[in-house]
């Protein structure tokens, strides 16, 4: 026994150490609620939405800032369509917490950017595999099943959207806000204007 002392010892000072962290992990999540944030938020990506009563509550309720930004940047990722009351609703609720929005409102615009634009070419994204089962005929159906799906997808990036929109050049308000700095322009006293950004464009690099 007193031979094994030392490291009984030093295995003792180990658990402790371990036990001390995670009593000071438990208090944090208890303080913050954050197993209940985990689960409604695992809730709205599995549902893809949540409601609004639960969303404003749990807004109103513990946690840090950044735990309230997180979870209304969550509600935005996960709903299919955007409820303009309820958005404004969510922008009240971090007001009141004295939470930082700028993050939500660009999540707000990016995804008001790709609901606004997901038709655009959803007609095209098929024709590969329309194509395809025409020259090959039916049998290759039950394979292209899945890559139809795929390629059916509305799940585009809103910035591919946006330079493309920008290619083109055409009249969009999604665009309107860009600026444009071109060298070759006279020179005014902004340096930029968006009535430079004058399209279509042929090449682009992002």
């Amino acid at each position: 026994a007193v031979n094994s002392l030392p490291e009984l010892t030093e295995r003792k000072q180990v658990i402790d150490k371990h036990t001390n962290i995670a009593t000071v992990l438990l208090g944090e999540i208890k303080e913050r609620s954050l197993d209940s944030y985990a689960k409604k938020e695992n809730d709205m990506m599995v549902r893809g939405g949540i409601e609004r009563s639960e969303l404003l509550g749990v807004l109103r309720g513990k946690g840090t800032k950044m735990d309230k930004l997180r979870f209304a940047i969550m509600y935005l990722i996960s709903s299919e369509t955007i409820n303009p009351t309820e958005v404004e609703a969510v922008e009240t609720a971090l007001r009141e917490s004295e939470v930082d929005t700028a993050a939500f409102q660009y999540v707000k615009k990016i995804k008001s950017l790709n609901v606004s634009l997901a038709s655009a070419n959803s007609a095209s994204r098929s024709n590969i595999v329309d194509w395809a089962e025409k020259l090959y005929g039916q049998s290759i159906s039950a394979v292209t099943a899945g890559v139809k799906n795929l390629l059916s997808s509305d799940r585009q990036l809103a910035l591919a959207r946006t330079v493309e929109a920008l290619i083109e050049g055409r009249p969009n308000p999604e665009t309107d806000m860009y600026l444009a700095f071109d060298p070759r322009a006279p020179k005014s006293g902004s340096g930029a204007s968006s009535s430079l950004l004058k399209g279509p464009f042929k090449e682009a690099i992002v």
